[in-house]
């Protein structure tokens, strides 16, 4: 769902019928946005599905870029807790990590709420784990677990994704379940993780929410 190299994306392809190139753009100011389109463009002639995901500090950067028409899809990297907040109410399509770089899982009751109202995907990513210590990485997963109690609860868009950035980090369809079945989630949910929510927020349906059911 979200591989961030070429190579990466070239051996992900070899696992999932559905994957999307994602370009970095770190921001601490606005983008030349001519360049940044164009770059986009390409990007799509060659990989078809493009996301842009937009790692910042600053919140405004997050308005600035959604409400340009770059026709690809914008994920927002977490960790910050204003960051993390601001995706969410801006309604870009998914909010990747909120937990990164943090000492507590950066979501609780009010952002998953809002991430329901707006229909923003949480993005479980592998990566970091792969790049943690023992003990980063224990305090990763019970992060993961702990925003994935809330995602459940409110019926949150989510997805498990490799984040790769090189074809090292790629990992199969089972190991991102595995993932999934780790952090708390049964296995019609990981599979659910896996492959209706991502192609749910390509194909642009409507995922219920806990806002919309009856």
């Amino acid at each position: 769902m979200d591989v961030r190299s070429e190579e990466a994306y070239e051996l992900a392809k070899e696992w999932f019928d559905e994957v999307v190139f994602t370009k970095k753009l770190v921001l601490e100011s606005s983008p030349n946005w001519g360049e940044l389109k164009e770059e986009l463009r390409l990007l799509r002639e060659r990989y078809g599905r493009v996301a842009l995901l937009i790692v910042t500090k600053k919140p405004s950067l997050i308005r600035e870029v959604k409400n340009r028409n770059l026709k690809a899809l914008i994920y927002v990297q977490g960790g910050d807790m204003r960051v993390n907040r601001f995706a969410l109410e801006s309604g870009v399509d998914a909010l990747i990590s909120p937990w990164l770089g943090r000492k507590d899982p950066g979501f609780d009751h009010v952002l998953a709420r809002i991430a329901a109202k707006r229909g923003v995907a949480v993005g479980f990513s592998l990566a970091p784990l792969l790049r943690a210590n023992p003990y980063e990485r224990v305090q990763l997963l019970r992060f993961m677990a702990k925003t994935w109690e809330l995602v459940r609860k409110y019926r949150v868009p989510r997805f498990l994704t490799s984040s790769a950035e090189s074809k090292w980090e790629v990992r199969s369809p089972r190991d991102l379940m595995s993932l999934g079945i780790n952090i708390g989630m049964e296995l019609p949910e990981a599979r659910a993780s896996l492959h209706f929510y991502p192609i749910a927020m390509l194909e642009g349906f409507t995922v219920p929410t806990a806002t919309s059911r009856t």
